[in-house]
């Protein structure tokens, strides 16, 4: 059977959810995947070397330089988010599926989405939900 999927995002977490039913039709979620990004958690002297002078006789060392390293860091983790979404909808059965992202990234996860997967988009929330319950992930899309 079919049914409705859940994602929820944030710089740092993945969550996938699916929709279910009791016997009883109390509707509830139950988290398929949760997937925690490490490189969020490296600090930056693990991801960039810190040494001056690599460049020897080519005009400058680039200390100092502002290379809008947490704009590139934001950028590769919205396309890792986009891969992630994508690989669980094509690999989970569905007929709908909601989105709740942060509203600095969530405009950007939508723009790089393939069409295909946005056509069955049902609710699409502004909102950091990573943290929320399980038991109250559904009360948000309910409004």
């Amino acid at each position: 059977m079919a049914s409705h999927l859940i994602v929820i995002v944030d710089m740092q977490r993945f969550k996938l959810y699916r929709t279910k039913k009791d016997p009883l039709e109390r509707e509830s979620v139950e988290l398929l995947q949760s997937i925690d990004s490490l490189e969020t958690h490296e600090r930056i002297g693990d991801k960039v070397s810190d040494r001056q002078g690599n460049f020897h006789g080519m005009g400058a060392s680039g200390s100092g330089e502002n290379h809008n390293l947490p704009l590139e860091n934001e950028r590769r983790r919205i396309v890792e988010i986009v891969s992630q979404i994508t690989d669980a909808l094509k690999s989970n059965a569905h007929e709908t599926w909601s989105l709740a992202a942060p509203k600095a990234i969530n405009n950007h996860i939508i723009d790089a989405l393939d069409a295909s997967l946005t056509g069955n988009l049902e609710a699409n929330l502004h909102s950091d939900l990573t943290k929320t319950p399980d038991n109250e992930i559904l009360k948000h899309f309910a409004q």
